[in-house]
C-alpha cells in the first residue's frame, strides 16, 4: 500500500466547493480560539480570574474558548475588554 502524504490527502479532500467552505470555516474557528487564548495569556489571567471579571465561572470561560462561534459578538467584546484588548472585525468581499 502506497503511503498518502498530507498534501496529497488535502488535495483529495478539498476537491469540491462544499469541502473547501467547511475547511475554511474550521480554519476561522481555530484562529478565533487561538486569539482568545492569546488575549487571556497576554493579560496574565487564569480562567478563574477572567471569569470573575466577567461575572461568570471558569467553566463558562472554558466553553467559550472551546466553541467561540456560539458566543455573541457582545460576549466576545466583553472577553477582549477584560483582557485589555479590542476586537476588530474585517469584512472582505470575494
Amino acid at each position: 500500500m502506497k503511503p498518502l502524504y498530507l498534501d496529497e490527502l488535502k488535495t483529495k479532500m478539498l476537491s469540491d466547493a462544499e469541502s473547501v467552505q467547511a475547511y475554511n470555516e474550521a480554519d476561522q474557528e481555530l484562529m478565533l480560539i487561538q486569539a482568545l487564548y492569546e488575549m487571556r495569556e497576554r493579560a496574565g489571567l487564569s480562567k478563574t480570574e477572567l471569569a470573575n471579571k466577567l461575572g461568570t465561572n471558569s467553566s463558562g470561560i472554558s466553553r467559550l474558548e472551546k466553541n467561540p462561534l456560539s458566543a455573541s459578538m457582545k460576549m466576545l467584546e466583553r472577553y477582549a475588554t477584560a483582557c485589555g484588548a479590542r476586537i476588530s472585525l474585517n469584512i472582505r468581499y470575494v
